[in-house]
Formats: C-alpha cells, structure tokens, sequence
C-alpha cells in the first residue's frame, strides 16, 4: 500500500495528552485536523475549548462531523471512544486505536482475568465494596496499594502505609466520594517484594508486534530511559507477556501503541498495568527517535504493520513543570534550540508562545523534556544541555534520571539486560552542564 503523506489528511481525537503527536503527523506535510471533545458540554468554556488551537502546522476542529468526509485517517492516542472507532471503522475509515482492546486499561478486574486465562502470573488482590468495607479491610494491613477502575480522575493509585499512618484519610476518601462512597469498587494490591520493575513501549497491528521496540524504564511521572532493542533479545519477562497477548489483540482488531510494565520477583513476573494507548512518558521518545512514524500510524490504520526506523538508538524523557500562581494561566518564551525537545501539551499558541489554561486544579505539569542520541552516555549529557536552556520559571526533573540509572544497574546485575554500551554514573545527569 503507497503512502502519499502530503496528500493524506490525519484526524486526532485527543483529549489534549497527544497534542505533540498531532503537530509531529503535520513535519511531512500532512494535514492534519486536532479534535478535543471535552470542550463540549452544557456549559462549554474558554479553557477546554482553546486546547490545540493557534498551531500553525494543525488545524483546531470543534465538530469532526463536519470534516469527516475530508479524512484519510483517524487517530485515537488515548483511550475511549471504543464505540466510534467501531462505527468508524465500519464505515471504512482506517483507524489507529484499540478499539475494544482499551478494556484491558480502563477494566482491571477484566485485564486480571485476562491474565489468569492467559497463564500469566496475577498479582495478589482483592475487591472491596464501599468506603466502610475498605476501612475493615485496611484495618490491620500495611503495603496496600489501592486502585480503581476507569475514573482515573477521581482516583489515582494510592499507596496506604498502616493504620496508624493514613487512617485519616479514610474520611477524607468518603467526604470525596459523597452519596455514593458504599459503591465505590476498590482493588487492594498487596505489596511486591522487588525493586526491580522492566517495561516495553512499541505497538500492535492486529496481533503483530514489530521487530523493534524501546526497552524503557520509568520513574513514575518524572524520568524515562530507553534502549532501542531486538524484540527478540528483549528480557523473557516481557517478551512472553507479548506472546501471549498477541492473538488476544488480533481479536480486538487492535491498531494502536502498546506499553507495559512487569515486576520481576521471585513469587512471578507480575504485569502490572496494560497501556493501550500512546505511553506518557515513551510518546515524546517514538516523535524524536522514530523517523517513520507518521508512515508506522498510517499503514498500521490500514491494517499493515511497517517496521520502525530509528534514527537513535537511545532516548530519555523528563517531565517539565511550571510556576504559577493558583488560577493563573502559565506560558512560557520556548528557545529555539528547544523546539524539538520541548514537548508541550494541554495548550494553544497565542503569537507563538504557548499559554497553559487554568482549571480547577493549579498548573504543574506542561509536557516532556526529550533527548535521543546513540548512547547512553550522549542521552545523558544532551538532557543537561536541554534542561540548562529551559526558560525561568520551569524544572525538568532531571535528577530522576540517576535514579533509573541505579535501577537499570541493578537490573543488569540480577541477569535483565538493558544494553551492552556504558552506562553514566548517576550523578552525571546531576552536573550542570
């Protein structure tokens, strides 16, 4: 299947995450339309509305309907939308998305039976009913790490250290929760015994993986590090949870960005969470180093998987955060050495500055700070420089790195291996540059 890129017109439906991946479908001349539907609503406003809108190399959509016959594709970075990516496909628009296989995120007892049905290790769990039954339940607990499907707005995983520590916040949780604080689904984790926590970040076309893949490891909201690396030379914990998902996703008609993360103990390997959409970190990574996304996503729309091409054999990612005064919007002057590195999202371009809307909630985090080069080495120095050049007022969490740095050490020490090339000292990533 040709690929004739300037001639192809993208739609993304983005609820503001992705706005990097849109701008990065624009760089071969592409059109592409950004659609955020969260703007619409009873009472529609100013900040949800403006999001992707004053981009140069995008164009701002507020009804998809009306430009739908103008599309060539449709993209759905995140999740949701499983119906209209059916109806879509159905109508015979290609579709990069997962489709029914988002499930595996926004369902945890569904993506945990999943597992089981697949032989896969399950980490150790219950459910738990309701406020008052969670508070019988941690009575006499410790390392319980508490989840909740689907509403990951009101809920976030949290981690309950003893009775003594967080009981407290029991009461807060039923405050938060109101009326119906006794129907609330919670999953109570047990703890597991490892530090050691491996990930991949790659993609599916209906069951297919491709030959390369990024060997990540995260920090949490804060740093990323990857090695471009041979599925097949990939740590066995992660590559027999791919084998084993692949014919699942082919019945999903998955097309779409793959990341996960496996805690390697010596109970099992546990995968932990399933991300069926672009990964945050790992999206700014597949813009930077992969030179044919934009060809990746079309064709595996159309149901063709193409093999990546990476320009760089190793990246890394660090969340950027501004400060503003509470109800405040932030922006920022980005340098022009930084415009390629500078991941920005949740934004609009007001005279080619991009402006933070407030919400409810203060802002903090504005994007991902983005290096790549050949070696780790070379990565670590680049995010020196990059960071040293970020405008007043912003942080990128750099020092997050040297802890990934003794992590991918002591992984490497316990047999999982990250990459044959030299590794920096962690405190390299702490000198200024």
């Amino acid at each position: 299947m040709s690929c004739d890129l300037p001639n192809t017109t993208f739609a993304v439906i983005d609820h503001g995450s992705f706005l990097p991946l849109a701008r990065a479908l624009a760089r071969h001349g592409s059109r592409v339309i950004y659609h955020r539907p969260e703007w619409e609503k009873a009472f529609p406003t100013f900040n949800d509305a403006v999001i992707g809108d004053g981009f140069p190399e995008i164009e701002w959509c507020d009804d998809i309907w009306k430009v739908k016959s103008d599309v060539d594709v449709f993209v759905f970075p995140d999740i949701y939308h499983m119906g209209l990516q059916a109806e879509l496909k159905q109508q015979g628009y290609p579709v990069w998305g997962a489709q029914s296989g988002m499930r595996l995120e926004i369902n945890r007892q569904f993506f945990l039976g999943t597992l089981k049905d697949l032989g896969l290790d399950v980490p150790p769990f219950e459910v738990v009913v309701g406020i008052s039954a969670l508070r019988d339940h941690l009575k006499d607990r410790k390392d319980i790490f508490i989840k909740v499907s689907k509403f990951r707005g009101s809920w976030e995983t949290t981690h309950w250290r003893s009775w003594s520590e967080d009981s407290h916040r029991l009461d807060l949780w039923a405050v938060r929760f109101g009326g119906i604080r006794e129907r609330v689904k919670f999953l109570c984790f047990e703890k597991i015994d490892t530090n050691l926590e491996i990930g991949c970040d790659t993609f599916n076309i209906d069951g297919q993986w491709p030959e390369r893949v990024l060997h990540g490891i995260e920090k949490k909201d804060c740093a990323y590090l990857s090695a471009v690396t041979e599925k097949s030379k990939m740590p066995r914990e992660l590559t027999d949870v791919m084998d084993a998902f692949g014919p699942l996703l082919k019945t999903c008609d998955y097309r779409a960005s793959w990341s996960m993360e496996v805690r390697v103990a010596d109970s099992g390997n546990f995968f932990i969470d399933a991300t069926t959409r672009c990964g945050l970190p790992s999206t700014g990574s597949q813009i930077l180093a992969m030179k044919n996304l934009c060809e990746v996503i079309y064709h595996g729309a159309n149901g063709e998987l193409v093999q990546p091409e990476y320009e760089y054999q190793f990246t890394a990612e660090c969340m950027v955060k501004i400060n503003v005064e509470d109800g405040s919007w932030g922006t920022m002057q980005i340098p022009d050495e930084l415009k390629d590195h500078l991941m920005v999202y949740d934004c609009c371009l007001v005279n080619g500055q991009p402006w933070f809307p407030s919400d409810e909630k203060s802002i903090e985090e504005v994007g991902w700070l983005v290096a790549a080069a050949d070696s780790p080495v070379e990565v670590a120095k680049q995010m020196n420089q990059l960071a040293d050049a970020l405008p007043e007022g912003c942080d990128a969490a750099v020092e997050s790195l040297a802890d990934i740095l003794r992590e991918i050490e002591e992984e490497q020490e316990s047999g999982i291996k990250f990459t044959n090339q030299k590794l920096p000292e962690p405190e390299v990533v702490l000198e200024k540059s």
